[in-house]
């Protein structure tokens, strides 16, 4: 069953703003150590990340056509849902990698003090990182079905 695509509903001020909250709970995070004090603090942050991500490339696919065309998709939502979920965990790894060579090249206090806390740290990240892009494709189908 072939369902159509509607073009994207998602605003760049929505985008931006998401963006700035979410830099504005990590800097505050930063400075009173709430990742230190609150281990299952970076959770929701992942969770978060990963759902703007999701929307950013949702934007990036129906206004610019980047990475691929909305024809290439051939407007079936699985095919959106494996290249939207497929970017996520490719920024969410860039991500991870960005925190261990933060650890071994910057941090004065060394791999897995800082930023790594070992590979279910880092699962755990991805896993966060997925469901939050899988909620944002759930509420764009709801959305999206509510429209049609």
């Amino acid at each position: 069953m072939e369902e159509t695509i509607k073009s994207n509903v998602i605003s760049l001020k929505f985008i931006i703003g998401l963006l700035v909250f979410i830099l504005f709970l990590h800097i505050l995070a930063l400075i009173n150590y709430w990742y230190w004090v609150y281990l299952w603090f970076d959770m929701p942050m992942h969770f978060l990340g990963g759902f703007w991500v999701a929307m950013a490339a949702s934007a990036l696919i129906f206004n610019l056509q980047f990475p691929i065309s909305k024809e290439s998709i051939n407007q079936k939502f699985s095919r959106l849902t494996v290249v939207i979920l497929s970017f996520v965990a490719l920024i969410g790894v860039f991500w991870e990698f960005f925190e261990f060579f933060y650890d071994v090249l910057i941090s004065s206090r060394g791999y897995s003090e800082f930023l790594q806390l070992g590979a279910a740290d880092t699962l755990s990240d991805l896993f966060f990182d997925l469901l939050g892009g899988l909620t944002f494709l759930i509420i764009y189908r709801f959305f999206n079905k509510k429209r049609n």
